[in-house]
């Protein structure tokens, strides 16, 4: 296998995002799964969730301050919802465009002043889940978004938006996870031949030329004396000749008497 063959397929695997089915496309979550998988993503975690207001709060603290946050904490905290973690070549770009464009409410504004308080008027809201039913038809949120009644769309779907993200997201809600590169089989089977095989066959040929009581004891106190990984102790410098060392200067008789 060549280098650039060996980086495409090792690369091809190192990046992961995170992917909500949200309240209002739970009943659909296996045709959106099948969907992902369909589509060369793998679905590396899974849970079921049912977030409080506070967790949802968190969870899209990006958006604190915003006109439609209380409104999606609201949502967010409705139902249960689905959370994937999914990985791929390229997967937060690609889960993305996946998704469809994300429900966006634009809105321009008349300032009228009126004794002194301003108010806001709503000249105009487009929604992007009417957009991605228009133009990207096969998209999931233009399959799996859904409109309330008072005219609002929910658009099903949850992705990171980027990298950083990404970590933040896929650490709440699985903290233990290491985000990082899938290791395909030819790298495990090179990791083992390069790192493990030199030093642990032959302490197994020691072992079994041993036999001691305690294998296992043996076995490790053996690996630990044998570490290729321990750090080299510095060579002592050789001792300084007699002469040669510093010493303080007894004082004369001459100063003593002074």
């Amino acid at each position: 296998m060549s280098s650039s063959e060996s980086d495409s397929e090792f690369h091809s695997y190192s990046e992961r995002t995170l992917a909500i089915i949200k309240p209002e496309a739970y009943e659909d979550a296996e045709a959106i799964e099948n969907t992902i998988l369909n589509n060369g993503f793998s679905i590396v975690a899974k849970r079921h969730v049912r977030l409080t207001p506070e967790q949802a709060a968190e969870l899209y603290r990006g958006h604190y301050g915003s006109h439609h946050f209380p409104h999606l904490v609201a949502h967010m905290s409705s139902g249960p919802i689905i959370v994937l973690v999914l990985s791929a070549n390229n997967c937060i770009e690609r889960w993305k465009t996946l998704m469809g464009p994300a429900m966006l409410v634009s809105k321009s504004f008349d300032d009228i002043h009126k004794n002194g308080v301003v108010f806001y008027t709503i000249l105009q809201m487009f929604n992007w889940v009417l957009e991605a039913q228009a133009y990207w038809p096969d998209s999931l949120r233009a399959c799996y978004g859904r409109r309330t009644k008072y005219g609002d769309y929910f658009n099903g779907l949850h992705g990171s938006e980027n990298h950083a993200e990404s970590l933040r997201e896929i650490h709440f809600f699985f903290p233990n996870m290491v985000v990082g590169p899938i290791l395909r089989h030819w790298q495990i089977n090179d990791y083992i031949l390069r790192h493990l095989t030199p030093t642990l066959l032959p302490a197994l040929t020691a072992l079994a030329h041993e036999r001691p009581a305690e294998p296992i004891l043996w076995l490790a106190e053996h690996l630990r004396r044998h570490n290729p990984n321990e750090p080299e102790l510095a060579p002592q410098p050789s001792e300084q000749r007699e002469d040669a060392r510093c010493h303080t200067p007894k004082p004369s008789e001459e100063s003593l008497l002074r």
